[in-house]
């Protein structure tokens, strides 16, 4: 009896990278050596990412819009991507049309339309890919924020009604199914225990690090982490006779080969293209506006302005940790404002009662809020820092050793806890844990502003004025 012949699939995979390019040299490189092996043996593969590739914290994504992350990708040879959060609620839809203009891969997204029903010009739902005489089914997915997409114009669907009718049209139709999920772990575990015919789940978005993947049934589900760290290998063995997978195994390869030099060179590039495009001077301070994260100072206070002014509400509270630096005297530019203020975090209007109020001051005074390093819902500094607000002011007093709160007032007058009122805010604090009241409140979101716009707006407000 003669030997078995089996065909390898070979499916290289990134995701969550939040414009962290450290080891994106190194990715290049890696996967240089890579394919000139495969491409030797005759051994089909693919590349895909899984969204989050695009993070406006980096100056470069900020400043080309995304379209500076579709070049790296484009140059590192992807063949398929879905996307995002990051790329689908930070950037409006005209950003990301023009950005995806000139990709030169595919992206796979079944859950997000049009309002109007269509789909978008630069994404399809699946796609049938002929790897060496197997015929591999690739479905795209990602997490739905429907709040968020709706005020950009979008409508997302869930990503589980989405996918059950599309495995069904798709698994007699294909040898192998395979799903580029960003939707988080969970989501995939689920979706491996209650729809069969899943191949294969890449997944992301909650950068999980399953160094040999995870096997649920009969489903491979494959994750590598966040910021480039690792790079994934997903190889599955085919055998041609029996039209039957017999093997499928997951791989986390750590990025350690040399940054290839043409890769970092178009880094540097790029990112200085970008700094660039954000040189337009917005104002000219005639004082400095230092920073602290743990006391009241102008800048903070400005932001909480911003925020309630733009919201039409009574109160403005930000934590004083979204303001990494402070500004110099001089002029003040786009970039200048970028670099003290990077978050993707937009405002929200929310109604609290007064009691709630003095719940959130008292929250906010705990030094353990304060000094909380948070990772994730857009924040992308070091610590939280402390509430600041805007129009609402309160004495402190230590008594028995205990904190006591004191004469609370909102504009002046005294604080009515049972009376309800309107705070503009961050979305951030509606994600989290960290202010029930607010993520108990009924929110109101307003996109595509930023942070970022709303600080370079109240500070070219206070100069006319």
């Amino acid at each position: 009896m003669g030997d078995i012949y089996l065909i390898t699939l070979h499916f290289f995979h990134t995701n969550d990278w939040h414009s962290h390019f450290e080891h994106w040299g190194s990715l290049i490189s890696y996967l240089h050596i890579e394919r000139e092996h495969l491409d030797r043996n005759g051994e089909p593969y693919l590349t895909v990412d899984l969204g989050d590739h695009m993070d406006r914290v980096n100056p470069m994504t900020e400043g080309l819009l995304g379209k500076g992350n579709v070049r790296l990708l484009n140059a590192a040879g992807y063949d398929f991507t879905t996307i995002g959060n990051n790329e689908g609620i930070t950037f409006t839809k005209e950003q990301l049309d023009a950005a995806y203009k000139e990709k030169k891969f595919k992206i796979i997204l079944a859950n997000l339309f049009q309002l109007d029903g269509s789909r978008p010009d630069w994404c399809q739902p699946y796609i049938i890919k002929d790897m060496k005489g197997v015929k591999v089914g690739i479905i795209g997915l990602t997490a739905a924020f429907p709040k968020f997409y709706e005020l950009l114009g979008w409508d997302i669907h869930d990503p589980y009604e989405t996918l059950k009718p599309l495995v069904k049209e798709l698994r007699d139709r294909v040898d192998v199914l395979l799903l580029m999920s960003h939707v988080g772990l969970p989501f995939d575990e689920h979706v491996a225990e209650e729809i069969t015919g899943i191949d294969v789940i890449i997944g992301a978005h909650t950068h999980h690090v399953l160094e040999q993947g995870k096997t649920i049934d009969q489903t491979l589900i494959a994750q590598a982490g966040k910021w480039g760290k690792y790079v994934g290998h997903v190889t599955i063995d085919f055998d041609p006779d029996s039209r039957e997978v017999v093997y499928k195994g997951a791989d986390l390869v750590t990025l350690r080969e040399p940054a290839d030099p043409e890769t970092d060179q178009m880094l540097r590039e790029l990112n200085d293209l970008g700094i660039s495009r954000m040189q337009q001077k917005i104002a000219q301070l005639d004082h400095a506006l230092p920073a602290d994260w743990f006391r009241d100072c102008e800048i903070t206070t400005s932001m909480a302005e911003a925020l309630r002014r733009w919201c039409d509400a009574e109160i403005g509270l930000v934590n004083a940790g979204v303001i990494l630096n402070g500004l110099p005297a001089g002029d003040v530019t786009r970039y200048m404002i970028h670099r003290i203020c990077p978050h993707p975090i937009n405002p929200c209007k929310v109604t609290v009662t007064g009691e709630e109020l003095i719940e959130i001051i008292e929250r906010g005074l705990d030094r353990n809020f304060q000094t909380y390093e948070l990772k994730g819902f857009g924040f992308r500094g070091k610590m939280l820092g402390k509430l600041v607000f805007s129009h609402l002011d309160y004495h402190t007093a230590f008594q028995d050793g205990r904190l006591l709160i004191s004469e609370v007032t909102v504009s002046g007058a005294p604080l009515i806890p049972e009376r309800r009122y309107t705070l503009g805010t961050i979305d951030m604090f509606t994600l989290g844990h960290f202010l029930p009241p607010i993520v108990r409140a009924k929110q109101q979101f307003f996109l595509p502003e930023t942070l970022r716009d709303l600080l370079a707006w109240q500070i070219q407000q206070s100069i006319k004025r």
